[in-house]
């Protein structure tokens, strides 16, 4: 005997049941230990409002071949940029297979001390961050692995010395993307502490992965230009249209092509993505500025942004 009559009753349950599964299975995973991230205002301030981030790169440790498509067809190459960032790092090429003179370039690169120019998303996210504490402008060593306990990502790689990478900015054929439903209950309930202190913050958080998401997003707003790219606040849909999250703010870069399927859309249009999230700095500055006066918002929930790196069309 069905528990419902109404088979959209029966479906609306259905998803309360896989939810609690989800909180049950799931939070265990990023109740780890505490991280912690101090940045200075000055990087906060200059790059809330961008898409990218543009470096001379110093490459230590890199794939020796791209990753297969199956998991998920990155190159990652661990590095330095002690003027523009200084935090560890690793830039991430996406779709690599497909861009066999930028992999030729990092192994030419790799290792030899000189600094190559670099430009990508920036991305400060704690999915591989351990448990070292980071701080903006402390000496870093050589790395020895692609994957050195970091927070901060230049990820997707736009380009690479003279070498164009936005044509890389598409969906992954034969990765199986995280489920939106998943993705966005870890995000949502992640929580986050912010602590002010002269010309830094410190950002106390907890581990949060689940990278390339397969979602919709439905405009709030006709989207708005930014020097390196598009922004637009929408909200977050499944692939069957229900809302998972009401509203947060989508990065496009310039020249990409979820940039150019975004362009000419208005408020009220719906367009189904790939999605990667980061750290919002603009929700970050937000906080900063008004603590003072509501002193409750450095406490609030981890605000996050999600970066458009691939769209499906129709």
């Amino acid at each position: 005997m069905r528990l419902f009559a109404n088979p959209r009753l029966y479906r609306q349950a259905l998803t309360a049941l896989r939810l609690s599964f989800a909180v049950f299975f799931l939070l265990p995973v990023v109740a780890q230990a505490q991280i912690e991230i101090t940045l200075k205002k000055s990087f906060i301030e200059k790059y809330k409002d961008r898409a990218t981030i543009e470096a001379d790169f110093f490459i230590d440790k890199a794939h020796k071949k791209p990753n297969p498509p199956s998991k998920d067809g990155d190159m990652h190459i661990a590095g330095r940029s002690p003027e523009e960032i200084g935090l560890p790092i690793v830039a991430e090429i996406m779709n690599a297979s497909g861009a066999p003179a930028a992999v030729k370039a990092v192994h030419a690169a790799e290792g030899t001390g000189e600094a190559i120019p670099l430009i990508g998303v920036w991305r400060i996210w704690c999915e591989h961050a351990g448990v070292d504490k980071q701080a903006q402008g402390e000496p870093l060593e050589l790395f020895d692995t692609t994957n050195p306990e970091h927070v901060f990502e230049i990820h997707p790689v736009t380009k690479l010395k003279n070498l164009n990478l936005l044509t890389s900015l598409k969906p992954i054929v034969g990765f199986k993307f995280k489920d939106a439903e998943q993705a966005f209950l870890i995000y949502e309930r992640t929580r986050f502490r912010i602590i002010p202190g002269g010309d830094a913050a410190t950002i106390i958080t907890r581990m949060a992965g689940f990278n390339y998401v397969d979602f919709k997003i439905g405009l709030l707003a006709d989207p708005f230009e930014v020097e390196d790219g598009m922004m637009v606040m929408a909200s977050v849909l499944d692939l069957k249209g229900d809302l998972l999250v009401h509203k947060r703010r989508m990065v496009f870069v310039k020249g990409s092509a979820p940039e150019k399927a975004v362009k000419n859309k208005t408020k009220g249009s719906v367009l189904h993505v790939i999605g990667i999230p980061r750290i919002d700095l603009k929700l970050v500055s937000w906080r900063l500025e008004n603590a003072a006066e509501r002193p409750e918002v450095l406490e609030w929930d981890l605000p996050y942004e999600m970066v458009i790196v691939g769209v499906f069309q129709k």
